[in-house]
């Protein structure tokens, strides 16, 4: 107990890395040691080296300064990928700059068809970002290996792709570098048509509604002719994939070309032809949607939202080729789960957000994930009461089910938004008893315990909560109680064991 005072002092430290958020210095980054458990996504930041946590199973790609491999958590055994980026002299300050831009993009966004993110490692000769695991490779990959692909094959995927840079415009977020090799692959699977995730948003901003984007980002074959003029919003996206679903469908480019210059001569014209093989055979709905997408004026260009409605995908019923949740067993213990669900004490809560976070290959996991797929079928991210009442409704024959709804509502909606978004709903419909496992817990708690001493200090808490609630004199008051409640012996610090038993508590409910 004679370290207590060093230990204060290093969480310091800790607390000092969010009040450096807004900094342009490209050697830190936005990183909060809080969590909107309503909204934001923990990504753990650790200055200590990351063989600590993780082992390299296999290579598994390199670009010109970064490695990827798959790795393993010497915990919990989660299988995840780890992007190595060595600080080098070909490593430059605008490099590092997007780097920390992407972990701060990530960090806001909750999406099924969105990279997760887990932690990040600051060392001094290289920076590792862990992710989940995307074993099917690039969407280029397949679209080399496959393609063209036929018009089902095309909805399900752009759907996915809609869905989730609808919901990046929703949270003012333009990713201006969309094109199949920032498209990944969950896993392959011959029975059914692939998962995907977006990536790669170094290069993506946030931005305020009307506001004019003047940076020239983006590759060649995708970029919107608007962006050449350095005169763009976030329409950008919409031409990119515009541009993404006509090589779905054709195994090419719209605007080729044997070097960028010519492929950016011919994107500024907008020229395309969609009147041969294999346009001649594809439905009438299909070609409208690309001519709609590929717009040259963004203001008369569609929104993600209007493709997600658009004929094409009702016509390919892209919602009913996600994989469904077909056992009502299954799904009525989801439905019980998310009636039952209550918050509890804050710590028990959030150590419960950073495992559902953690383990998104989990069974319960899943299937609370395909059902909230199933559920939001405009494709925004995130499920209202109706869509919710509709989607239980189309599943579950109950009476009680328009009371359920407003139960569940009035349990997880805590901050009276309308919408429940997506890891929120996980979170709810999970069964926790999952999570009752001496190294899962171990692992939670290594999230509180930032020096790895094996305590948890009354200002580790206070590191993790300080800016998830306004009030900050409530949020000293609460985490004083948290202490009591947890801190069994009194001692003013919190140990493992005495973590472990309330999280049981909590997950055995």
């Amino acid at each position: 107990m004679g370290n207590k005072g060093n230990k204060g002092n290093k969480n310091k430290d800790l607390k000092e890395i969010g009040e450096r958020a807004n900094r342009e210095d490209p050697n830190t980054f936005h990183y909060s040691n809080t969590i909107n458990l309503t909204n934001d996504i923990i990504v753990a930041q650790s200055k200590a080296d990351p063989s600590l946590d993780y082992k390299k199973l296999n290579f598994l790609g390199e670009g010109s300064f970064a490695a990827v491999y798959r790795v393993q958590n010497r915990i919990t055994d989660s299988v995840r990928a780890m992007k190595i980026i060595n600080k080098s002299s070909t490593c430059s300050a605008e490099d590092d700059k997007e780097i920390f831009n992407e972990i701060n993009i990530l960090r806001t966004l909750d999406h099924p068809n969105i990279l997760k993110i887990f932690e990040f490692y600051s060392k001094r000769e290289s920076y590792s970002i862990v992710t989940e695991l995307c074993s099917g490779g690039e969407l280029f990959q397949e679209i080399v290996d496959k393609g063209p692909f036929n018009e089902n094959y095309s909805a399900y995927v752009m759907f996915q792709i809609l869905s989730a840079i609808n919901y990046c415009h929703n949270m003012k977020i333009v990713h201006r570098d969309l094109k199949p090799e920032n498209i990944l692959i969950v896993e392959r699977d011959k029975n059914s048509y692939p998962r995907i995730k977006i990536c790669d948003f170094g290069t993506s901003k946030m931005f305020e509604k009307g506001a004019v984007q003047r940076k020239l980002v983006g590759s060649s074959y995708y970029i919107a002719p608007e962006v050449l003029k350095k005169h763009y919003d976030e329409k950008c996206d919409i031409w990119s994939c515009g541009v993404i679903l006509y090589i779905l469908l054709s195994g090419r480019p719209p605007f080729g070309g044997d070097n960028d210059k010519e492929i950016m001569e011919r994107v500024a014209i907008g020229k395309y032809d969609i009147q041969s093989a294999p346009f001649n055979k594809i439905s009438k709905n299909c070609i409208d949607l690309i001519q709609k997408l590929l717009i040259m004026d963004p203001k008369k260009r569609i929104s993600a939202q209007e493709a997600l409605n658009h004929p094409w995908f009702k016509d390919h019923k892209s919602k009913e080729l996600f994989n469904q949740i077909k056992d009502e067993s299954t799904l009525k213990k989801l439905l019980a789960n998310l009636k039952a669900y209550k918050r509890d004490s804050i710590i028990q809560e959030t150590a419960l957000a950073y495992l559902v976070h953690n383990f998104p290959q989990m069974k319960d996991v899943v299937n609370a994930c395909k059902l909230f797929n199933q559920i939001d079928v405009n494709g925004d991210g995130k499920i209202n009461k109706q869509e919710l009442l509709k989607g239980l409704q189309s599943k579950i024959k109950s009476d009680t089910l328009a009371q359920d709804v407003e139960q569940i509502y009035k349990n997880i909606d805590m901050d009276n938004n309308g919408y429940i978004e997506y890891e929120e709903f996980v979170r709810a419909a999970v069964s926790k008893e999952r999570f009752i496992n001496e190294n899962v817990l171990r692992f939670a708690f290594r999230y509180f315990d930032k020096d790895g001493s094996g305590e948890i200090t009354f200002d580790e808490i206070e590191s993790v909560f300080k800016e998830s609630v306004a009030d900050k004199n409530k949020v000293h008051e609460s985490l004083s109680q948290i202490i009591k409640e947890v801190d069994t012996n009194g001692d003013g610090i919190i140990s493992f064991n005495e973590f472990s038993d309330i999280m049981k508590k909590m997950l055995k409910k």
